[in-house]
């Protein structure tokens, strides 16, 4: 079992822009120097807590910075993209970082930057541009794509430019992966019929074991294996030498900061709060103490506590491979936010390995309510 980086980034309204940037870098660079396993960095347009228009940008300054973290774009939007220029733009990140690059790919989870760009059949895009994308890295020799909503022809190879004759470091290409927020995630399901690397995004341990059930029908469905290793859960961690320390960064910092001003106003507009906290039952944001979810809902705590608490996820998901751990913008609390990531790589990852527990087949998993 691994621990990851997601850079969202959670940008706080207090932090500049290039000043956040540098942040992100130093983040990466602690999380390469303690030995996290992989960063995601997501794909934004319109969202001022969520900045970044172009993970492939972030992940090329990150390769450069570092040795063997993997660079995982989480996710690209291809339906935001000419996805052939996308396809281009990955496999020369490919080749920069040396076959370390994840290939995420997601519909657009936001209704301002589907505006913004025109995505009009988020699902079907999807669809289409992860077709192209393997497509453009797959296929030798000149070809004619005829889509619903793209089209193009590769050329034949031209001995005197020496082209086209670009293709990616890693074969066939980079995995990819898709990843899943509602309790029965469709493009969960489509991920395991296609093969795809399945993430979830921990809202509520409750509803871990729905997701791998919708993976696994879609693998059954497509005559496909499941393999809980490649799993990803993001999630919100935060470590320090005592539990009271932690507690204290995590509500008084900026974690508690993004989570109040930021995702629970978000949750609540979407419907999740039923998700994130159904003991709770409540509807309005302002009744979720940040003190409650640092308490039971967050891996907050010493090792021992994070461990601990690790756990319970564990047993409610049935199992899972990498845990990814949310970014937040400690600038101004630098050496306590690297201590952090000193004791995730020193001290949490050599315990979570030695974690053993029981996964179990499809056959025996009971099918979540609804599914």
């Amino acid at each position: 079992m691994d621990i990851g980086l997601f850079i969202v980034p959670f940008r706080a309204p207090q932090t500049d822009l290039y000043e956040g940037f540098q942040w992100d870098m130093q983040c990466i660079r602690w999380a390469d120097e303690y030995g996290l396993s992989e960063v995601w960095v997501a794909e934004h347009s319109t969202m001022r807590w969520e900045p970044v228009c172009s993970p492939e940008l972030y992940l090329a300054v990150a390769a450069s910075q570092t040795e063997r973290i993997k660079l995982a774009t989480g996710a690209n939007v291809p339906a935001h993209h000419n996805p052939v220029a996308l396809a281009y733009r990955l496999m020369q990140l490919d080749h920069m970082s040396q076959g370390r690059l994840i290939v995420g790919i997601g519909a657009g989870a936001y209704k301002t930057d589907q505006m913004l760009h025109g995505n009009d059949d988020p699902a079907g895009k999807m669809r289409e541009g992860v077709e192209i994308l393997q497509a453009v890295w797959q296929n030798k020799g000149p070809f004619h794509y005829e889509g619903k909503y793209w089209s193009f022809d590769i050329p034949e190879y031209d001995p005197v430019q020496q082209g086209p004759f670009l293709e990616p470091f890693q074969k066939p290409h980079p995995p990819l992966a898709m990843a899943g927020l509602s309790a029965l995630s469709g493009t969960l399901k489509q991920a395991g019929a296609l093969g795809h690397i399945p993430m979830s995004f921990n809202v509520g341990r409750e509803y871990l074991a729905g997701h791998w059930y919708r993976y696994m029908q879609g693998a059954e469905g497509a005559g496909r294996t499941a393999d809980r290793n490649q799993w990803r859960v993001a999630h919100n961690i935060l470590v320090a030498d005592t539990d009271e320390e932690a507690m204290d960064l995590a509500v008084n910092g900026a974690m508690g900061q993004t989570y109040r001003e930021w995702m629970l106003p978000g949750y609540a507009r979407g419907g999740m709060l039923q998700t994130m906290v159904p003991e709770l039952g409540v509807t309005d944001p302002d009744d979720v103490p940040i003190e409650y979810l640092a308490e039971e809902k967050w891996l907050v705590g010493s090792p021992d506590t994070v461990v601990k608490k690790l756990q319970r996820d564990l047993d409610a998901s049935g199992g899972f491979g990498t845990i990814i751990t949310f970014t937040f913008d400690y600038l101004d609390q630098p050496e306590r936010y690297r201590r952090h990531f000193e004791l995730l790589g020193t001290e949490v990852i050599p315990r979570i390995r030695d974690i053993v527990h029981k996964t179990e087949p499809l056959s025996a998993l009971a099918a979540p309510e609804g599914a």
